[in-house]
């Protein structure tokens, strides 16, 4: 029996994830270089990237039409702002796993967390830090979609 990928048969309602390559991620990034960035390294890590954005109004159609494992946030928005579109994000899927990225030196970690991101990452960052949030952050489980 082949053990990559997902498991043929779900469990109830539960599909258990052992290979990276089915989990699927959106990547929200205002500046165009480091969006490629990501995308790149995303996917040379195994992922499936399956939407990137620039908004956040298309980041909230990506994840409702998407239903995407984990978002990369990466918008320069005020911290009002991010608070309520990651909120907004779990209001449509509560099982997200949402890595937010800043180059604020304030407490914003703290406010992200408290909103509901699993992951904060400041920048400067190297491309093996994402990977490795990221793979802190890869559901082992995730709910039949």
């Amino acid at each position: 029996m082949d053990h990559s990928g997902i498991l043929e048969q779900p469990i109830g309602s539960v599909i258990i994830l052992s290979d990276r390559s089915e989990v699927s991620v959106v990547i929200a990034s205002d500046a165009m270089l480091l969006g490629a960035l990501l995308r790149l390294s995303i996917e040379e890590a195994g992922y499936i990237v399956v939407r990137e954005v620039s908004q956040s109004t298309e980041l909230l159609v990506a994840v409702s039409q998407h239903v995407p494992d984990i978002v990369i946030l990466d918008l320069g928005l005020p911290e009002v702002e991010r608070v309520k579109l990651i909120e907004s994000m779990l209001d449509l899927d509560s099982t997200l796993a949402i890595v937010t990225v800043s180059n604020s030196e304030e407490d914003l970690g703290e406010m992200v967390f408290a909103a509901g991101a699993r992951a904060f990452l400041q920048k400067p960052f190297t491309m093996y830090d994402l990977i490795d949030i990221v793979k802190k952050v890869t559901p082992a489980f995730r709910s039949h979609r």
